[in-house]
């Protein structure tokens, strides 16, 4: 019997000592028979105990050592079988006398422990009746509470009889319903999530993303909720292939936003990615988009311009038209035709800036978005803190995204230009094209400063390529002009300007191009500063416009010619006709005898229409292209500098080539003309002797010949004076403005080669009034008998002793021959219109070889008296007298080397070695030595030392 029992038995044993209550006896008598019968076992258990330990009686000491030997076992709590544990012990062999002696040992342990169990609970025996009287107490409260549990359940009994089933079943039916109106719920919240896809649809095509997300995202949060329903787990996969299928039309939006910008969608999709939680996601996307966006978009122009006019033209036979599409786009490039190219470049060119101004109002989109956020941030909210880490991503990525979407801009349009040969296109056309590209760079420069390096290199190198072989061509049709003009004054009107000419509206301000091309590094042109050139060009146009509209827009057409207008050439007054009256009234025909009939002449006063040639306005037209082309594209604005300077020089020496007389008025040239027109002679002008094989001699043009047509021998044409007029007038009219475009031309050279720009001014464009005056010298040296003046004024006696009041008879001749001369130069001028310059420079040349002449004259007299010096004198004063009524040229060129000349006969000796020193250098030895021969008053020691000084002049 284990402890349980035994503590058991000794319980029952104490109730037996009790007197049981009155109320026990009630209860039946299955429970004494049970007492009695546990206490029987008890006892005879002890018993038997109490034998054996009368038998084992052991010292304290001994027994702790016993219990000391029990092992821990036996001490543990829960199901330990103890039986097995020592079965485990026996040996392999069995033996009787050692499984009794394990016997004895555990029946020693177990009586040990029994004893001292029951020592303790005899020591604990007054506690144990007070907690036995508890249990009584407590054992009556349960009787108790069992006669009221007895009774309520009497009571629930009679009051199931008396309430119907009925009343039980509305509280069932109520409880029921509350479950079915919540299913009902559910179900309606179900059917409204599987409705969800077309409501969807609707708000994406209403381009309501916001709320299409947000339906989404509530759609998930309450499919999340009602997951327990078998058709949910359905619908949630539904849902999340709706959400995919969602993001791809973001998407799709986000790509028409990054080709041409919204700013009403943008804000939606941002609204929706943010729901999303992928706003950085967004950046990237669009990013990718715009990338892809100017590929696709250059690709798409560049072919359908390759396709429309292989069509138009045939197509080529070696490729079909739907091959094109499967070329490279490099490779697509190279079948753009020239008359494709600009177009095609000009859609390029705006596609492009759609790109740039789309990215640039997304750029400002966010900026103006930031400082609204700012202004509403929340520092205490992490999701403030989240926001703004956002914003910084999103502003990184834009910044870093300006340089990568510009350098994908250059790469096409650098391309594009690349793959094709701009030699053979119109130099309006490359003009125009050079204006395209150069607003692209600024375009770009605005839109992220970048120097467009790529864009530069590649039209600087197409560039110098085409003007090599444009200003070859325009020579050689410029050698061509040259031989086959007529030198006919074209007709313009007399408020003519070059600025009328299209080639020059740049410079009035009517070509709206705002761009030119510059070194990055450094430019000749001081760029200003000032906030009109820092201006935003993105702000400059709407959205329906681009920089590159104005090279479509209509040609303003050119009026510049005079359409008959006659009344315009020239104005004829009657002023001074009573001078010119008198003058023919002095005039004696010398074969007749007889006065010549009364003329009124008549003063043309010549309108300010300027004269020019068909050649010289082919010049002009081509130095405004020339200086188009500086402007476009300074880097090369020098090499076209030199080249405009050939267009001038070549003119400047065919009119001289034509027009003036070589020979002895050659050797009067000055030097600086001399040395003009030997530098161009030996740079410009080709000869048949040397082969053009060099590379220099590739600028060279053939020296042009004069048109058949055009004649200057006539003495009815006045030696061709109205097409020498026209040639000089024409090249001073080039000159003038030449001067005038100096300030827009010197900007464009850079400043290191500015210096030849001095010398062009200065040594060529400034030399023509001596061109005008050596043309103007070769015909005045042929309009009168010079020669037959001389052999008169040899007949005339110098040495006579009385002076008559009448002057020689050579005087009547030469005035006579200058008379002729203005009725002829009046009537030319009715036909051919004579400007005041040319009339004016024409009589200062006739009067300067007209004086030279009667210098001659005068220093031929072999002798000479007082008398005759008056003679001269006299005979000059007529002249001079004359001559005045028929040139207003004030003064007269040369006249005081003719007084002086006469009066130096009056001279001491002793001035006269001084004055020859002062005045030596105006007049031929032979002049002078001719001058002192006919002095009688100075002896010969003076005259001899007055021969050596003449020629010590002359050494120098």
């Amino acid at each position: 019997m284990d402890i349980k029992e035994k503590f058991k038995s000794f319980m029952d044993k104490q109730k037996i000592s009790l007197k049981a209550p009155s109320s026990q006896a009630q209860l039946g008598e299955s429970v004494k028979s049970d007492d009695f019968e546990g206490r029987m076992a008890v006892t005879g258990d002890l018993c038997r105990k109490s034998s054996l330990l009368n038998d084992h009686i052991l010292t304290p000491e001994a027994e702790k050592a016993v219990i000391d030997s029990i092992e821990s076992l036996y001490f543990e709590s829960g199901d330990v079988d103890v039986g097995e544990h020592e079965l485990k012990k026996f040996p392999q062999d069995v033996d009787i006398h050692v499984i009794n002696g394990m016997r004895s040992r555990l029946r020693k342990q177990h009586a040990i422990v029994s004893r001292r169990v029951s020592d303790l609970i005899m020591q604990k025996q007054g506690l144990c009746s007070e907690e036995m009287e508890k249990v009584v107490e407590l054992q009556k409260e349960i009787y108790k509470e069992i006669g009221l549990c007895v009774e309520g359940r009497r009571k629930l009994a009679q009051g199931r009889s008396q309430f119907t089933s009925a009343s039980l079943g509305i509280l069932a039916n109520y409880s029921k319903r509350q479950k079915i109106a919540s299913v009902i719920r559910s179900l309606r919240t179900v059917r409204t999530l599987q409705m969800t896809d077309v409501q969807l649809q609707n708000l994406l095509k209403a381009e309501d993303y916001p709320g299409a997300i947000q339906l989404l995202l509530e759609c998930q949060k309450a499919a999340a909720t009602f997951k327990h329903f078998t058709c949910i787990s359905e619908l949630s996969t539904k849902l999340q292939d709706t959400l995919e299928g969602a993001e791809e039309q973001l998407d799709v939006a986000l790509a028409k936003v990054a080709a041409n910008f919204n700013a009403a969608n943008y804000e939606k999709l941002q609204i929706a990615y943010g729901l999303l939680g992928k706003t950085q996601t967004l950046m990237d996307q669009l990013h990718m988009h715009l990338t892809s966006h100017i590929h696709n978009s250059a690709f798409t122009i560049v072919l359908g311009y390759v396709e429309l006019y292989n069509s138009v033209n045939g197509g080529n036979g070696s490729i079909s038209g739907s091959s094109f599409s499967k070329m490279q786009y490099s490779e697509l490039c190279k079948y753009v035709n020239e008359e494709s190219f600009l177009p095609c470049l000009m859609d390029l060119s705006k596609s492009m800036w759609n790109v740039l101004k789309s990215y640039r109002s997304i750029i400002l989109w966010h900026e103006e978005n930031e400082k609204a956020s700012q202004e509403e941030v929340n520092n205490e909210s992490q999701d403030a803190e989240e926001a703004a880490t956002s914003r910084r991503y999103t502003k990184q990525k834009l910044e870093h995204g300006l340089y990568r979407i510009w350098q994908d801009v250059q790469a096409k349009v650098r391309t594009f230009i690349l793959a094709s040969d701009l030699c053979h296109f119109k130099f309006d056309d490359f003009l125009r094209i050079l204006d395209v590209i150069n607003k692209l760079i600024d375009v770009g420069e605005c839109f992220c400063g970048s120097k467009s390096e790529t864009l530069r290199e590649s039209i600087k190198k197409q560039s110098i390529n085409y003007f090599r072989t444009h200003h070859r061509a325009r020579m050689e049709e410029l050698h061509m002009f040259l031989e086959n003009e007529g030198w006919e004054a074209c007709p313009v009107k007399s408020t003519f300007s070059i600025y009328q000419l299209m080639e020059f509206r740049f410079l009035k301000g009517r070509d709206l191009s705002f761009t030119r091309m510059s070194t990055p590094s450094s430019s000749p042109v001081k760029k200003s500063s000032s906030s009109s050139d820092k201006r935003d060009l993105f702000d400059l146009f709407n959205s329906d416009s681009s920089p590159f509209d104005i090279a479509t827009e209509e040609t303003v057409e050119e009026d510049i010619m005079a359409n008959g207008e006659a009344g315009d050439s020239i104005h004829i007054s009657d002023d001074d006709s009573e001078d010119d009256e008198e003058l023919m009234k002095d005039f004696v025909d010398e074969q007749t005898g007889e006065a010549p009939q009364p003329h009124t002449r008549r003063k043309f006063d010549h309108s300010k229409a300027p004269i020019v040639t068909n050649t010289t306005l082919t010049i002009l037209r081509l130095i405004g292209k020339y200086i188009q082309m500086m402007r476009l594209l300074q880097p090369i604005a020098f090499d076209v500098m030199v080249c405009l300077s050939h267009l001038f020089d070549y003119y400047l020496y065919t009119v001289f080539m034509f027009f003036g007389e070589r020979g002895e008025l050659e050797q009067n040239l000055s030097r600086r003309l001399r040395t003009s027109l030997k530098r161009i002679q030996d740079t410009l002008i080709l000869t048949s002797e040397v082969p053009q094989e060099e590379p220099t001699d590739q600028d060279k043009v053939p020296s042009p010949s004069i048109s058949p047509v055009v004649d200057t021998t006539s003495a009815e044409s006045i030696y061709g004076l109205p097409v020498r007029v026209v040639a000089v007038e024409s090249l001073a009219f080039l000159a003038v403005q030449l001067e005038a475009l100096h300030c827009h031309i010197e900007p464009l050279i850079p400043q290191q080669r500015r210096t030849f720009l001095q010398q062009f001014y200065t040594g060529t464009v400034k030399i023509t009034p001596e061109i005008r005056h050596h043309v103007y010298t070769a015909v005045a040296s042929q309009v009168i008998d010079y020669d037959g003046i001389l052999n008169r004024m040899s007949n005339v006696k110098w040495d006579i002793n009385d002076l008559m009041s009448q002057h020689s008879q050579y005087v009547d001749v030469l005035l006579r021959q200058l008379q002729v001369l203005s009725m002829k130069l009046e009537e030319v001028s009715r036909v051919s219109p004579i400007p005041a310059e040319a009339y004016n420079a024409l009589w200062e040349c006739i009067v300067r070889i007209t004086n030279r002449t009667l210098l001659e004259g005068f220093a031929s007299a072999r002798r000479c008296t007082n008398e005759g010096r008056s003679l001269m004198q006299l005979d000059y004063q007529q002249f001079l007298m004359k001559l005045e009524c028929l040139t207003k040229v004030r003064p007269l060129p040369d006249k005081h080397l003719v007084e002086t000349f006469i009066k130096a006969y009056y001279l001491p000796e002793g001035a006269l070695e001084e004055w020859v020193q002062q005045n030596g250098t105006d007049y031929s030895p032979r002049q002078l030595n001719a001058l002192m021969s006919t002095m009688t008053h100075v002896n010969k020691r003076t005259r001899q030392k007055i021969s050596n000084l003449v020629e010590e002049q002359c050494r120098r």
